[in-house]
């Protein structure tokens, strides 16, 4: 209810403002983009009747009784088409959006008129009644035809054509497998649903990279549709901070199967009433899609706008009550099954986690632990974020006293990230100045049992290679991931410098120097002071190889390639782990910077398609860091 409120009021009262006539090239709009242009007056929410501008000072009023109100802040501004921008101007009463017309030759980027230059108004393909979205060359003024094989931009235009189109089931990501390959026009199946919260916030971070890298008008609206899905699944348990792993509406009939997503397969959660409706959602979440939806999380609420609030609103709600959940302490009945040894059940306080209820063995949680092994350790009403797992083991009875420590530096970034997150969303909020400092507090000075963040750094500068022929290679991922938030939102300088220096450079960024792991290499270079020499270029080259849509399973069979010898002593078909294989060459992965970088064979699938998350969210964030320039400047997608 109380997130429903804000979400409410914050449409209100931004729906409610543009109400003022205002010259130039348009009148006063709304600020998403909707509303009139013409200068005409619009009644909506906060309004009184059409035209009605009193001077009671409710928000969309002028101030008719002499009162200032600005609607917006100075310095606001972004594009609504490729030619048109919106920006914040003063009026006769106080502050006021305003639109206006770019000039010949001239388009928008980042919500500035620029010479030459334009970003895209629509997503390529789509069809608005009888227009579609089309690549126009602004120089010659005529419409073009966009070659994905030749330019890098065409080539995310082209993925993020085919993700829209094919690759989504009920706003969120996965892989499409086709009964007619090489034609492409029947999926039959929908795999990795299971997978679809981190994967779909990748995208969300990606088209965040892209709103900041272009001020593209159709990244800002998909933005804003992709956090509301995510809202949605952080949301559709009814367990404050518990993530859904993929969520859709009771009684959707799919074209095609849904494997993950069966009310009789046991995680998979049934008409469950939310938001005025019922749902289905698949649970038995873990770590790893966290990461993929509060990265999404950060970067939007970054590149979103003050225009924007509404989704804003839903974002800082949700990062606040997740951290919020994972400060408490509380005490929980547990089945731990330790090293094979089945214990009998006992109490044990716990911090760092999220409950699920609904998935609990008679209101007690269930974990598995094998020390040797902590990847394949599994949890059952419950998700944790511990940076010593030995704060809880310890707990056990008898032997309790002889488990030694289990530090997790995977688990130590994850919690730090979060907390960053969630500090940044609520800067300058009054409404959260005092859930804004206990957070930080708690961040920086918690003297409980698993500490605050000196110690879960502390933790993280244990970071080290567990994977012996990459079968765990996807953990380094669902590390890089909050490491990016986390370096690029602690903005105290000590702990800054700790990040970078102590956690990222010297111990993350050796074991991904060589693996031609552009992703990787883009974070590390966007995060320390001082990057390696040739870090960003081989990313580049790496990155370049990518090929154009539709990323299909095709097989590959490297072992007798002289360029990929010796082979990895124990390891399978697999390179020797001192050199990797070019991403041109490699076996296709559902998002090719999880998967190890070594692998020789693979028997492929012609049907199988993967969405193309992964080159989308490393070629923008190499655009937004300028490592990369637009390869096709002065054109931009239009309405045609």
């Amino acid at each position: 209810m109380v997130r429903t409120l804000v979400a409410i009021l914050a449409v209100i009262t931004l729906l409610g403002l543009p109400g003022l006539g205002c010259g130039g090239h348009g009148g006063a709009v709304t600020p998403d983009g909707g509303g009139p242009t013409d200068g005409a007056a619009e009644a909506g929410p906060g309004d009184g009747p059409a035209g009605d501008r009193g001077g009671d000072g409710l928000p969309g009023d002028g101030g008719g009784d002499g009162m200032v109100t600005d609607e917006c802040t100075a310095g606001q501004k972004l594009c609504t088409s490729a030619t048109r921008r919106r920006f914040c101007a003063d009026g006769a009463a106080g502050r006021i959006w305003q639109e206006a017309d770019c000039g010949p030759g001239e388009g928008c980027v980042r919500g500035d008129c620029v010479s030459g230059s334009c970003s895209d108004e629509c997503n390529l393909g789509d069809v608005d009644g009888a227009k579609t979205c089309e690549l126009y060359d602004l120089g010659t003024a005529s419409w073009v035809t966009p070659a994905p094989a030749a330019a890098l931009h065409d080539r995310a235009r082209a993925y993020n054509l085919w993700l829209r189109r094919d690759g989504m089931a009920a706003g969120g990501v996965g892989s499409p497998h086709y009964a007619d390959p090489g034609t492409w026009t029947d999926i039959d199946a929908m795999h990795g649903i299971g997978d679809s919260a981190i994967w779909t916030g990748t995208y969300l971070a990606a088209e965040a990279l892209r709103l900041e890298a272009t001020g593209a008008a159709d990244a800002r609206s998909n933005v804003k549709h992709l956090a509301e899905t995510l809202h949605v699944w952080m949301n559709v348990a009814g367990q404050p901070g518990l993530l859904s792993r993929f969520a859709s509406p009771s009684g959707t009939v799919w074209p095609f199967t849904i494997g993950d997503h069966s009310c009789g397969d046991g995680r998979t959660h049934c008409n469950v009433a939310y938001n005025g409706g019922t749902w289905d959602w698949i649970g038995h979440i873990s770590r790893d899609q966290y990461q993929g939806v509060l990265l999404g999380y950060a970067l939007a609420y970054e590149a979103l706008s003050e225009a924007d609030e509404a989704t804003r609103a839903l974002i800082r709600d949700d990062v606040v009550e997740l951290v919020e959940e994972l400060m408490k302490e509380r005490q929980v009945p547990i089945k731990l099954t330790y090293n094979g040894t089945v214990i009998p059940q006992f109490d044990v306080t716990m911090r760092f986690v999220v409950l699920a209820p609904a998935e609990m063995d008679n209101g007690a949680v269930q974990l598995i632990v094998n020390t040797t092994n902590l990847d394949a350790s599994e949890m059952y009403g419950f998700q944790e974020f511990i940076p010593n797992l030995q704060d809880v083991l310890k707990q056990m009875p008898l032997i309790g006293g002889l488990v030694p420590a289990i530090p997790r530096a995977s688990s130590a970034i994850m919690l730090a990230s979060f907390f960053r997150v969630a500090l940044a969303a609520t800067a300058g909020v009054p409404a959260y100045a005092g859930r804004r400092a206990a957070i930080l507090d708690y961040y920086l000075n918690h003297g409980g049992e698993g500490g605050n963040v000196a110690n879960w750094l502390a933790v993280a500068k244990t970071y080290n290679e567990l994977n012996q022929c990459g079968e765990s290679y996807y953990g380094h991922n669902i590390s890089m991931e909050p490491m990016y938030n986390l370096a690029r939102l602690e903005d105290d300088p000590t702990l800054k410098a700790t990040v970078a220096n102590d956690v990222l450079s010297a111990k993350m960024w050796p074991l991904f120097r060589a693996t031609k792991n552009s992703f990787f290499s883009y974070i590390y270079a966007a995060s320390v002071p001082s990057p390696e020499a040739g870090a960003v270029s081989t990313a580049n080259t790496q990155l370049a190889q990518f090929p154009p849509p539709p990323r299909v399973n095709v097989a590959v069979d490297l072992r007798a390639d002289p360029d990929y010898l010796p082979h990895q002593s124990g390891c399978t078909d697999q390179v020797d782990h001192s050199k990797a294989v070019d991403v041109g060459e490699r076996p296709v992965g559902d998002f090719l910077w999880q998967r190890h970088p070594w692998g020789l064979f693979d028997a492929g699938d012609p049907a199988q398609t993967q969405p193309g998350v992964d080159y989308l969210v490393a070629y923008w964030m190499a655009r937004h860091h300028a490592f990369l320039t637009d390869d096709t400047a002065g054109r931009c997608l239009r309405w045609h």
